[in-house]
């Protein structure tokens, strides 16, 4: 039976703001000025976010996740193939999840199914493709309208998985994309295609969506447990309305978490760098009290969608970006810190609880180093990964016997 599948997830965050970041800019994203960028200090930082990735690997994680934003702080990868292409020449185990390029963004969705397709060849058949519509702040970056940005983006991410999968040239006359002629070369590696996998925040129509073509969905919502057990089983419930038979590995989760020795000294080591995370590189993003919100354009969730998550939501209860203390933090639980024990603790809950398989862990917090985030790697690969699982492997053979049949999409 497969275990649960464990990945690195780095963002590449800006660690280099002033002290007084919080109290003079109103976000981290779109209109964070651009002359905070030191380029003597940032001199190898790409480099040194490299090396920490390619050290999971070296640790046995089943794969390394990246992801595409733009003009802000929190993530200094506008193009993550890029990273991923140093990668493939940097990893020989895990696969790279390049999650995701931002479809609409791109003029032309056979750049990206090229593309994707010479990263598949690179890593000898390790990518898994991520196909993303972007959040509010990348709308306002490239002034793209969100009302349009969901139609263009399933019109894109239909025809990159055709040009994959259909013999060549053939035409495609789309409302967006009409295209004479496509041929896509290189092909991929995997067969058909590499995995497909669609970011979202309990938007009922990606959900529709991602379950009627059989792709993997991940929660990027940073809810707090209750709301993840939620968003799982209503995901569960649309992939069996369409037919389908959900599984732990249908849907994946984004976690961010520290390892040390103890509680105590896990959070005395990275208590600075998650404030830094908060207060700056998240600040706009899904943080109601405080700063400038980029993350919601008008018209980019259906009022469906939009009812659903206010039904389903406690307007009473902190979001991530509202933490104003270690308490608020530790009951959120999308930020786990503690011992070996205490974070497997609180990842099986959500193994347990909300049924998932897939894990993608962001390790490097803010401005957190290399040496604090490497050992915290280690930690995780060495004391907390191995009964995580074994454990996991045969509680899914329980709950999940036909999983043996099925196998695995990644």
């Amino acid at each position: 039976m497969t275990p649960v599948q464990l990945y690195s997830w780095h963002f590449m965050p800006y660690p280099y703001l002033p002290p007084d970041f919080d109290e003079k800019y109103d976000s981290g994203w779109v209109t964070v000025p651009n002359s905070l960028w030191d380029r003597e200090r940032a001199r190898g930082l790409y480099q040194e976010y490299i090396d920490e990735l390619a050290y999971a690997d070296q640790l046995g994680f089943d794969g390394l996740v990246l992801n595409e934003h733009h003009q802000n702080i929190y993530g200094l990868m506008p193009s993550p193939n890029l990273i991923a292409a140093a990668l493939t020449q940097r990893t020989v185990h895990g696969r790279l999840v390049v999650l995701g390029n931002l479809l609409p963004l791109h003029g032309n969705p056979m750049r990206i199914a090229e593309e994707y397709a010479m990263l598949d060849n690179m890593s000898n058949g390790r990518l898994v493709a991520g196909f993303a519509v972007g959040g509010g702040q990348e709308m306002f970056n490239y002034n793209h309208s969100p009302s349009k940005a969901r139609e263009q983006f399933w019109e894109a991410a239909d025809l990159i998985v055709r040009a994959w999968t259909e013999d060549g040239p053939f035409e495609h006359d789309g409302k967006y994309y009409p295209l004479r002629y496509v041929n896509c070369w290189p092909r991929p590696l995997q067969q058909p295609h590499p995995p497909v996998w669609v970011p979202g925040a309990t938007s009922l129509e990606t959900m529709a969506e991602v379950a009627k073509r059989g792709y993997t969905y991940f929660l990027s919502s940073r809810s707090r447990m209750e709301g993840t057990a939620a968003a799982a089983r209503r995901f569960a419930e649309v992939v069996e309305g369409q037919g389908g038979k959900f599984h732990p590995f249908r849907m994946g989760l984004l976690v961010s978490v520290y390892v040390a020795e103890t509680d105590e000294q896990a959070r005395a080591e990275c208590e600075n760098a998650i404030w830094y995370f908060l207060k700056n590189t998240f600040k706009g993003h899904l943080r109601r009290n405080r700063g400038r919100v980029m993350t919601a354009a008008p018209g980019a969730t259906s009022p469906r969608s939009w009812e659903a998550a206010l039904r389903g939501s406690d307007p009473t209860a902190k979001m991530l970006g509202d933490a104003e203390n270690w308490d608020d933090i530790e009951r959120m639980g999308s930020i786990i810190v503690g011992s070996p024990e205490t974070v497997r603790r609180r990842l099986w809950q959500y193994i347990t609880e909300a049924n998932l398989g897939l894990f993608l862990i962001q390790f490097h917090i803010g401005n957190m180093g290399p040496e604090l985030t490497n050992r915290s790697q280690r930690l995780f690969a060495e004391q907390v990964a191995p009964s995580l699982r074994e454990e996991s492997a045969a509680y899914f053979a329980a709950q999940y016997p036909e999983l043996s049949d099925m196998g695995v999409p990644v």
